[in-house]
């Protein structure tokens, strides 16, 4: 049977961690490789995190400077049993690491113990401790043939996911396993009727087929995945596929790349994970306008450009897209066997949302990003914009005068 590597980002959920830990430790299938990465929490969430990792040998910490969510998951591969860097804190042997994520190239460079040892603290026998904030800066490897399921530390499994997960995997031989979900509203202490967040909710193609034939047989474009199921490690492998560092909605670019990469994926219909929605912090989060004295790293630079919260946010959400849709273009490009129809569906259904709110402003060097692509982006606008004239003169027209 497969090793199964659950990984579980951690930041500042000291109310929800004890029953998203049950829920993992307490599962029937118990070939489990527990990786904990507690990103940089204030409260008593590592402290609990330690507690379990002194109970259950099955567990492995990795305490960090906060980096957000992208990098506690990336930390989290990095880590999980049969790595090089895991394997290091047994034998301290130098590692191979390549030079950049998501990329085919192979380009790699050699990690001298020395150097390991600069930037990690073996606290004890299954607790590192690193000021790294994200630490594919330092180290990229292959991963080994486990099964990885990500959950986030304030949702929780039911007791059988991980068991039916793997039997389906190995049973269609399948890259990537997909469960449902069921929403758990926090406020109104009940469930959701229908998970509104089901990324399968309307798709009628979704058994044994490729992640290809996934995205053209059920139209789709936005795509998200992260914890809504399992897959096997080393779909990462080729392209060296990790989580955009410091963006919103990582899991829209990963999650497409992952499945455009399966050659099957397949589902179960059960719901096997709890997602908690915190409705009132989200809600509040939306419409503040008051920008704080500290706000997240990745934000700052925008700091000087507005003088409400909410609309610096809102930019920053169009960067993120723009970001999204060329690493989607990215892989697309460089893997050859992707169609230019759905290459350019999917990349002009992300950057779309730029150009009709935001285009000119580019306080992010969104025009740079483009150009390492090879795309000049005024051209391309106006491209765009003299296809959906010839299109469609009259709704262009009406959009004008509006």
């Amino acid at each position: 049977m497969s090793k199964v590597s659950i990984i579980i980002p951690i930041y500042n959920v000291e109310k929800y961690l004890d029953e998203c830990l049950k829920s993992v430790i307490n599962q029937s299938y118990k070939d489990l490789d527990i990786i904990l990465v507690d990103d940089g929490s204030s409260d008593n969430s590592l402290n609990i995190a330690k507690e379990y990792a002194k109970k259950d040998e099955r567990i492995f910490l990795i305490t960090k400077e906060n980096g957000g969510l992208s990098s506690a998951r990336n930390a989290g591969l990095e880590f999980i049993k049969g790595t090089k860097l895991r394997e290091f804190f047994e034998n301290e042997s130098n590692i191979t690491s390549y030079e950049n994520i998501n990329t085919f190239n192979t380009a790699s460079k050699e990690l001298a113990k020395e150097d390991i040892n600069k930037n990690f603290t073996k606290l004890s026998k299954n607790i590192i401790q690193t000021k790294l904030k994200n630490l594919n800066d330092f180290i990229i490897q292959d991963l080994p043939d486990n099964i990885i399921h990500f959950l986030d530390s304030d949702d929780y499994l039911e007791l059988d996911c991980i068991e039916k997960c793997v039997n389906e995997i190995e049973e269609s031989n399948a890259d990537i396993c997909v469960h449902n979900i069921k929403e758990f509203l926090e406020q109104e202490q009940a469930f959701r009727q229908k998970a509104e967040c089901d990324i399968y909710l309307h798709c009628k193609y979704t058994k044994n087929i490729s992640g290809v034939e996934f995205f053209k047989k059920n139209d789709i474009c936005e795509f998200y995945f992260a914890w809504q199921g399992a897959f096997r490690a080393k779909l990462l492998n080729a392209y060296k596929l990790r989580f955009t560092y410091a963006i919103y909605h990582e899991d829209h670019d990963f999650g497409t790349i992952l499945f455009l990469n399966a050659k099957k994926i397949t589902c179960i219909k059960e719901e096997l994970l709890i997602y908690r929605i915190r409705a009132n912090s989200i809600i509040k989060s939306e419409k503040e306008k008051i920008i704080p004295k500290i706000m997240p790293f990745y934000l700052e630079p925008l700091r000087h450009y507005f003088d409400d919260y909410s609309k610096l946010r809102a930019y920053f959400k169009a960067y993120c897209m723009c970001v999204i849709g060329l690493n989607i273009y990215r892989f697309c490009k460089e893997a050859k066997f992707i169609d230019e129809k759905l290459q350019n569906t999917l990349f002009l259904y992300y950057i779309n949302y730029y150009l009709e709110r935001y285009y000119p402003l580019d306080y992010l060097n969104i025009k740079t990003l483009f150009a390492l692509v090879g795309i000049n982006l005024k051209f391309f606008r106006l491209k765009l914009m003299l296809r959906f004239y010839f299109r469609h003169p009259k709704k262009l027209f009406r959009k004008k005068n509006a």
